[in-house]
């Protein structure tokens, strides 16, 4: 089944064109084929409420959301179920709607594994929330205490760090973490960043 999906450039125009009066074109991707499927979309808004008209070839559908800062992710769900048809609910696995996730989390357990990773070296994927986990590889020195680190998130358009910290163990544990935070900061869409 094809399911068309909008990408992170369409949801961080979404995130500012939400609080514009004016008429937006956008395009719709399928997943395998990458299939494409125009829509207009009409924002009216006012102080209080933003009324949305979605144009999708021959159907004309309205939604009137109460202004909120992450508006532009209900109206990104909506214009899904437009373009693929309301969720089947039997059907499996449910698709996670933008409303509903959640963007670089770094739990407690995942912030376990990469202390641990660091004591003892070796790859893990950890996942934030996004389409692809974060890699992490990390290799200690046996000549001094230090680590060479190299992450990587993405695909087609890879963003990547390598770097060597020397240090205790805590002072090498807190530049990986805010190397994590970095890099997921950096594959955040800017839509989710708000």
């Amino acid at each position: 089944m094809k399911r068309f999906k909008l990408d992170n450039r369409t949801l961080a125009l979404l995130n500012a064109q939400v609080n514009l009066s004016q008429t937006f074109n956008h395009t719709l991707r399928s997943s395998p084929n990458r299939k494409v499927l125009p829509f207009s979309l009409t924002v009216e808004r006012s102080t209080i409420e933003t009324l949305f008209s979605v144009a999708m070839g021959s159907q004309r559908h309205t939604l009137t959301l109460p202004n909120s800062k992450k508006m532009h992710l209900r109206l990104a769900d909506f214009i899904e179920e437009i373009a693929n048809g309301p969720i089947d609910i039997t059907a499996a696995p449910l698709p996670m709607l933008h409303a509903d996730r959640r963007y670089g989390v770094f739990s407690a357990h995942q912030r376990e594994q990469v202390f641990n990773l660091i004591c003892t070296g070796g790859f893990l994927d950890l996942d934030l929330g996004f389409e692809l986990p974060i890699q992490i590889a990390i290799h200690p020195c046996r000549t001094r205490t230090s680590i060479t680190t190299i992450m990587s998130i993405g695909v087609k358009q890879p963003r990547s760090k390598c770097f060597t910290v020397a240090g205790d163990t805590v002072y090498m544990y807190e530049k990986v973490a805010e190397s994590i935070t970095h890099l997921a900061a950096l594959a955040t869409p800017a839509a989710h960043a708000a």
